[in-house]
């Protein structure tokens, strides 16, 4: 397949500060836990549950990056790389319902897509866009939400100018 166009995320200093308080402040919480653990010597299996699920949400919005590929037969690629962990989704362009510059998650609460695909990096600058194609063979909803630069909007302007939503 012939690439169109490729595209890393970034990520931004501001952007990794609050990255690193935030594993700080998790850090802080499981060493409370344990402080508090060893004070009473019962195991509090909520506490130590829900500081998991914290520690699990933060390595998926920070140590994961992407790439995304727009290939000339109208497919577009994401690659989620990190953690010794590669794995792609690709996404039929034919297919597609609409794109925007942006998501607002309450414009689009109101329309009947099923589920959403999150494949983004919370340390890229970038906006989210949100790309709305139908899958299966009940042809839902589906809609892939990540993070492009302008470029790549472009590129897809090109590609789909009929579906694009300006927002």
């Amino acid at each position: 397949m012939e690439e169109i166009y490729r595209e890393e995320s970034s990520s931004s200093n501001d952007r990794k500060v609050l990255a690193y308080i935030a594993f700080l402040a998790i850090c802080a919480m499981f060493v409370h836990a344990g402080m508090r653990m060893a004070e009473t010597g019962r195991f509090d299996p909520l506490t130590w549950g829900l500081y998991l699920c914290l520690l699990g949400l933060f390595i998926w919005r920070v140590c994961f990056r992407y790439t995304i590929i727009l290939y000339k037969n109208r497919t577009m690629e994401i690659i989620t790389h990190g953690l010794c962990i590669k794995r792609s989704y690709t996404v039929d362009l034919t297919r597609t319902e609409s794109f925007t510059n942006k998501y607002v998650r309450s414009f689009f609460r109101k329309t009947r897509i099923g589920h959403y695909i999150h494949r983004y990096d919370s340390l890229d600058p970038n906006p989210q866009r949100l790309l709305v194609f139908t899958e299966g063979k009940k042809n839902k909803l589906a809609g892939v939400i990540f993070k492009g630069s302008d470029t790549l909007l472009k590129k897809l302007q090109h590609m789909m100018p009929d579906k694009y939503i300006q927002l």
